[in-house]
């Protein structure tokens, strides 16, 4: 099931060493086109989205759990009709982290 995240949740469970990025995507739905985006790259390029507070919130992330591998697959775009881009990270869990801690890190508390 796919689940709400932050830009800044994410940014925390990167800098907290939850999880690390494996591999980075962005599809474009015009072109039909997928572009890997180096995970360095992504990284710096997410934290200065985090540095520009008031755009921080403006990009609506989802994640869930891929079972298959192990993974956690984020997702921004795909739900966004006027969005021409998907950002797909896919993030393994890193030693000795527990499951619990990256649900309480990525999961939105709903009101």
């Amino acid at each position: 099931m796919k689940r709400k995240t932050t830009t800044a949740q994410i940014s925390e469970a990167l800098t907290t060493n939850l999880l690390t990025v494996t591999r980075t995507e962005c599809y474009h739905k015009t072109l039909r086109q997928t572009d890997n985006i180096n995970p360095e790259s992504f990284i710096e390029d997410l934290q200065f989205l985090c540095e520009a507070n008031v755009f921080m919130d403006c990009v609506g992330w989802h994640y869930e759990k891929d079972f298959k591998t192990g993974q956690y697959i984020i997702e921004a775009g795909r739900s966004d009709a006027y969005s021409e881009n998907i950002i797909t990270i896919h993030m393994r869990v890193n030693e000795g982290v527990k499951i619990e801690d990256i649900e309480r890190a990525l999961k939105i508390e709903e009101e």
